[in-house]
């Protein structure tokens, strides 16, 4: 399809145009790379300059987004999270009609420091698992997660915890531990070169960081864990009511 050139409409608005209801009618479905500059420039008649405006004007409106040395994605829509919700990770992807997944990066036991310590009330130097996943939703990388647990209460969760199993089922049913309550911090850092690479995106990106402290029915801190999510993949949402 050629653009027309007698148009009062710049070519490179035109093309958004075109883009768009390409994006609309399905033919680039979310997640889906676009193609190159050079093949947009032959399917559609433009001059390279041209096609770079129009996908980056496309990338600042949230419509399409780059990977570095991959190309131009579709970008997907932003998925809502409750920010003061209790439930793990995989009973709220499944809630939501996605399939989560994960890849353990590393499992290790570690002597509690004094932060570790203090929060679990635990001796210093007592065994903690530390437990790097990256959590993923319908195969895409959707958190980088680093958990710690206290192995006195939980002796032995190391030979448990697999990539397909929900951590939260494995407490309740093992060691009879159920999260009933949670206690969260939300921040904005930039990805470093390591988190980039798991994500797939730039170095740099804005990421949200969520400690978050899990309590069973007794109030003790059972579990905590440091979650970064990239921003432009997540939107959390907070439901209150007046008292």
């Amino acid at each position: 399809m050629k653009l027309n050139n007698s148009s009062e409409k710049p070519l490179y608005v035109q093309l958004k145009q075109v883009i768009k209801e390409d994006i609309n009618r399905g033919k680039y479905a979310p997640g889906e790379q676009l193609p190159p500059e050079a093949i947009l420039c032959e399917m559609y008649g433009v001059s390279r300059i041209t096609a770079r405006r129009a996908i980056s004007d496309m990338v600042e409106e949230g419509i399409l987004h780059r990977q570095q040395g991959k190309g131009t994605f579709v970008k997907a829509s932003k998925m809502k999270r409750e920010l003061i919700s209790v439930g793990g990770f995989s009973e709220m992807t499944t809630a939501s009609n996605k399939t989560p997944s994960s890849q353990i990066l590393s499992s290790t036991i570690v002597p509690a420091d004094e932060e570790l310590a203090d929060v679990f009330r635990i001796s210093e130097a007592s065994p903690v698992l530390r437990l790097h996943r990256l959590l993923y939703i319908d195969n895409e990388p959707f958190i980088i997660e680093t958990s710690y647990y206290p192995l006195d209460r939980f002796p032995d969760l190391e030979k448990h915890i697999g990539e397909s199993a929900s951590t939260y089922t494995i407490l309740k049913n093992r060691y009879q531990t159920d999260v009933t309550a949670s206690e969260k911090t939300l921040d904005v850092i930039f990805a470093t070169a390591e988190e980039a690479a798991l994500f797939r995106c730039d170095a740099g990106t804005p990421l949200y960081a969520i400690v978050k402290k899990s309590l069973d029915s007794k109030r003790t801190i059972v579990h905590m864990s440091r979650s970064l999510f990239m921003t432009s993949k997540v939107t959390f949402t907070i439901n209150g009511q007046k008292e």
